[in-house]
């Protein structure tokens, strides 16, 4: 009798710690993803949907071929696996919106709107141009429905990467990422094109205006003419930036699924 009833506890300790290491990868990605890892919203908010999504995934869970109830060390390693599973895929869905801050960057110091404010996406001071646009394409990726695809890749990475089973694969990791990294680099270059371009013009014409007549102050004119040629030009070219912003998105959708296939050795 006693031998059942201490299987049965064994069992019930080893489901508790299986819910708990699949709450710490879920609660990791979360923490990560670009729309809670802002300071604004409430750590409370992150672990109540992150406690909701384990919930959810724990009746799904693969089978798991191991026991843990009475290893906490192997417990305390399997938990630093999650964690590391989470941190990289929470690593990389960061990239969705680096291209639109660096892109805000480039335009802003081009417009001469350079003065900083706490910027919620890189969580230091930025300019307006660094927080407005990311801030749009962001509600335009929500109303389109696109973060159903984070939480899909949250329930897919437990069949790619089954618990135990993780595969410490760092060059495949690397490689990713770095291909991440230098892909944001190039599209927020394209993001800011048009409108660096038509700032240069702009530059152009005051640099002719000034050599034709000496006389017209041209440095009045510059600041309030390359804000509203910028501004008129991000307007116009809105649906540009959102297709760059959906080509970004497919890329990134590519590199979680190569993470996920490279994690669970496939």
């Amino acid at each position: 009798m006693l031998s059942v009833v201490s299987s049965v506890a064994d069992l019930a300790v080893e489901k508790i710690e299986l819910f708990i290491l699949v709450l710490v990868r879920i609660s990791t990605i979360i923490f990560l993803l670009p729309v809670f890892n802002f300071t604004a919203v409430p750590s409370t908010i992150k672990a109540a949907i992150s406690f909701l999504l384990a919930f959810l995934v724990f009746p799904q869970l693969p089978l798991v071929g191991f026991a843990i109830a009475n290893s906490p060390v192997f417990f305390f390693m399997i938990v630093l696996e999650q964690i590391f599973i989470g941190l990289i895929i929470g690593f990389a869905t960061s990239f969705l919106l680096y291209f639109a801050v660096m892109g805000g960057e480039f335009i802003a110091r081009d417009m001469g709107l350079m003065q900083g404010t706490m910027n919620p996406f890189v969580e230091f001071q930025s300019n307006i141009f660094s927080i407005l646009l990311p801030l749009i394409l962001m509600v335009i990726f929500l109303a389109t429905g696109g973060h159903y695809f984070f939480i899909r890749v949250l329930f897919e990475s437990f069949q790619y990467i089954p618990m135990g089973n993780f595969v410490w694969d760092t060059r495949s990791f690397a490689a990713i990422l770095i291909l991440l990294s230098a892909s944001s680099f190039v599209v927020a270059f394209q993001f800011a094109a048009p409108i660096l371009g038509s700032l240069l013009l702009c530059t152009v014409t005051l640099g002719l205006m000034n050599r034709v007549m000496p006389q017209l102050q041209v440095w009045l004119l510059g600041l309030p003419l390359k804000i509203f040629v910028g501004s008129f030009v991000i307007i116009y070219t809105m649906p540009l930036m959102a297709q760059l912003f959906n080509a970004n998105f497919e890329q990134l959708q590519r590199a979680l699924y190569a993470i996920l296939r490279a994690g669970g050795g496939g």
